[in-house]
């Protein structure tokens, strides 16, 4: 029985032995359900990778796509039009030139040079898409005389050119509420060196990689490992593109994971030269103020104000350097930075072999030529901007379009917008800093605004006097009211006689008495004389007679879009308008009383030259052209012998009309005046509408006859309208008189019956 016993005992398992066995069943178990617990896990994040990059892809590749940034309007002056027998003088050209970057260089190697010699200039000029389309750049040589251009010829085919023009002036971005500003460059707009030597600094296998390059990141960890610090970065240029596209600049795992997404995103979605061309229009290249520059192109005009494709080795070398970290190495701030980093560049070119030793050189011995920050914007036109950011509003142009880099082509004239600012500042650096001035410049005969002085500081925007300081215009209103009475054939004449007598009249509920500027009457006055001298008493009593509704027509007819409330003291100027108001009556006066809205814009193209907008409102006439011919007589007469009489003695060679105006108790001083191209408009007040102590005569005048010092005065040549001629009236009656009578003035008229006369006055 016990060797039974101990056969049983032998083959039956102790407890221990039975746990023992038992630890590895459940070690395989749990290692299996473990093995299975993560593959679960590997499957969900898989299956989250996969949404998240499908996620990616669909976000990423339709803003890759399609509009990728919101691109500021760009503003653009007029172009300088060259024609033989235009009055120009070489000196302005020039003025122009410098204005445009444009670089002396007597061998005209490339775009954007002129070269002088004596009374000839020869432009290179550079490649634009105007409105009409685009002209390639242009070799050609502009002979001058005394009174202007003599002739134009193409240089190298030596041929005669009826027409050439320089490209207009980029005078201010419309930048973005996100302070964003940049200006697109096509791939094929950027030369190949710049391109290349990019590529060199930022990413040498472009080309090779698909969006991320592991080694590069690899090797830049252990640097910066090594080092203690970062010193180099292993990110490729698409991925830097990814990063400054879509993500922020925290420093995290996360935002390498999906930046390194992003670009293998990028890189299979879209060929590189589309993610280069991307890279060369995002990229960070300094901060203007509260504005953030980005791109190449842009940044070509910031740091050297002339475009990309006018580089310097040197200076392509710099912008190239300066990304790795815009503001460590900001030329302004610090210059021995910059130069140290753009040397570098220039011995990478070297070493390249993209420059020989002669080039590096030269190229490293150039100074650190940038120009000034205030030169990416013009502050100085901030009047003329404003006007025409006012007429933009009003256009029906779609805000995506508006977005997308859409180019807003005025007729700003530099030369005028300059010569009406220095006016400005030069007759009023004697008075007190309170004084205030407006200015408006129109070509009337297209009622093009060419220049807008807002204030007397043009550095300073703000409130523009030119377009919305209401002020009493004064005597400005009298050619409103002679232009009625002239239009009023056989009642009115420029020799009918008017009363310049006392006269009392009951007004807003007082007693009103107008007087004359020297408190005198002269009893009987011709209409011209009335209107001259700018007597108050005559006037009143003319607009009395016509009547205050057809004053008002009057107003309404030459142009004032709203009503204004009309009582006897509105004779004498008691009615508030802007200068721009005031412009728009006058461009119908000295247009021969035909009729066009004032604008600053010419047209609005997108970003590829299409026209959005094309200025197209017509030309009315509302009054005859006799009509204004009588009217502007007495205009001309008063800058000869009348009010504006100083305008004789400063110009004695020259023809101009114009008129004077004061407001009561001397708050405002107003002239308005023109030549055969020219409308100006003159204002001088204070805001708080105190006194100034100056007529029209003595403080705006001066500021129009300094203009047309600077500008030079094209002579008033009107030809005699059909039906007007040169008639004889009576001195005494004001009545048409027989030629052969005495004591008679010789007057233009309307020559019909009502005027005939055969015999003399006894």
């Amino acid at each position: 029985m016990s060797s039974t016993g101990n056969k049983t005992n032998s083959k039956t398992p102790s407890k221990a032995q039975s746990k023992t066995k038992a630890k590895p069943a459940k070690n395989k178990q749990y290692l299996k359900r473990f093995v299975l617990l993560m593959l679960k896990l590997m499957a969900v994040v898989v299956l989250v990778l996969v949404f998240y990059f499908i996620y990616l892809d669909s976000k990423i590749s339709k803003k890759f796509a399609g509009q990728k940034w919101q691109v500021p309007a760009q503003i653009y002056a007029r172009s300088m039009e060259l024609l033989p027998g235009k009055t120009i003088t070489q000196q302005q050209v020039l003025q122009q030139l410098t204005a445009l970057q444009y670089q002396r260089n007597p061998e005209l190697s490339a775009p954007g040079q002129y070269s002088v010699s004596r009374n000839h200039i020869t432009i290179y000029r550079r490649p634009f898409t105007f409105t009409d389309g685009y002209e390639a750049a242009q070799l050609f040589s502009v002979e001058f005389n005394r009174s202007g251009i003599n002739r134009i010829m193409q240089r190298l085919q030596k041929e005669p050119l009826n027409f050439a023009r320089l490209e207009p002036q980029l005078i201010e971005h419309l930048v973005s509420p996100h302070q964003e500003d940049r200006e697109l460059v096509r791939l094929e707009q950027v030369p190949e060196i710049f391109k290349d030597t990019l590529l060199l600094v930022e990413d040498r296998n472009f080309y090779h990689h698909h969006g991320v390059a592991p080694l590069a990141v690899l090797r830049a960890l252990w640097v910066n490992v090594t080092a203690g610090r970062t010193v180099q970065g292993g990110s490729t240029l698409t991925q830097q593109l990814a990063k400054n596209m879509y993500l922020t600049n925290e420093r995290t795992l996360l935002r390498k994971i999906n930046e390194a997404l992003i670009a293998l995103i990028l890189d299979y979605r879209f060929n590189k030269d589309q993610i280069l061309e991307a890279y060369l229009n995002e990229v960070f290249v300094g901060q203007n103020y509260a504005t953030a520059i980005h791109g190449v192109g842009l940044g070509s005009r910031f740091y050297f104000a002339k475009p990309l494709t006018e580089l310097t080795t040197s200076e392509s070398a710099l912008l190239i350097g300066i990304l790795k970290g815009p503001s460590y190495f900001d030329p302004r701030r610090h210059p021995e930075r910059a130069l140290q980093r753009r040397d570098l560049v220039l011995r990478l070119m070297f070493e390249q072999h993209f420059l020989n030793r002669q080039q590096y050189e030269h190229a490293v011995q150039q100074p650190l030529a940038v120009v000034a920050r205030a030169k990416l914007s013009n502050a100085s036109y901030a009047s003329y901007i404003d006007a025409v950011k006012k007429e933009l509003r009003q256009l029906d142009i779609e805000h995506q379009l508006r977005q997308s880099g859409i180019k807003v082509f005025t007729n700003l004239d530099i030369l005028a917008q300059q010569d009406a600012e220095q006016a400005v500042t030069a007759q009023l650096q004697n008075y007190d800093q309170a004084l205030e001035a407006a200015v408006v410049v129109t070509e009337y005969q297209q009622a093009d605004i060419v220049a807008v002085v807002g204030s007397r500081n043009q550095i300073e925007s703000g409130f523009n006097r030119a377009l919305d300081a209401q002020r009493q215009i004064g005597s400005i209103i009298k050619p409103v009211i002679y232009l009625e009475a002239l239009s009023q054939r056989g009642r009115y004449s420029l020799a009918t006689q008017l009363q310049d007598t006392a006269i009392r009249l009951r007004s807003n509920n007082q007693d009103w008495q107008p007087q004359n500027f020297d408190k005198k009457f002269r009893g009987p006055v011709t209409l011209l004389d009335a209107l001259a001298n700018s007597l108050n008493v005559p006037t009143v009593r003319l607009g009395l007679q016509l009547g205050l509704p057809t004053i008002s027509a009057g107003l309404e007819k030459l142009g004032l879009q709203r009503d204004v409330k009309l009582h006897p003291a509105a004779l004498l100027g008691a009615i508030e308008l802007s200068p721009l108001e005031v412009s728009q009556l006058y461009q119908t006066i000295a247009n021969n009383g035909i009729h066009r809205k004032l604008s600053t814009l010419f047209a609005v193209t997108d970003n590829a030259g299409h026209i959005l907008y094309q200025r197209q409102d017509a030309l009315t006439r509302r009054y005859a052209e006799q009509e204004t011919y009588l009217l502007q007589y007495a205009l001309i007469q008063a800058a000869k012998t009348g009010t504006a009489k100083s305008l004789a003695n400063a110009f004695p060679q020259e023809i101009l009309a114009g008129k004077t105006g004061t407001s009561s108790d001397y708050r405002d001083s107003w002239f308005v005046g023109f030549d055969q191209n020219k409308l100006v408009t003159v204002w001088l007040g204070k805001d708080d509408n105190k006194a100034i102590g100056l007529t029209g005569g003595t403080g705006a005048l001066p500021v129009f006859s300094r203009f047309f010092r600077q500008q030079g005065v094209n002579s008033i040549l009107r030809p005699v309208p059909e039906h007007i001629s040169i008639q004889a009236f009576s001195t005494v009656t004001g009545y048409p008189q027989a030629p052969n009578c005495v004591n008679v003035l010789l007057l233009p008229a309307f020559s019909d019956d009502n005027f005939a006369a055969t015999e003399c006055d006894n």
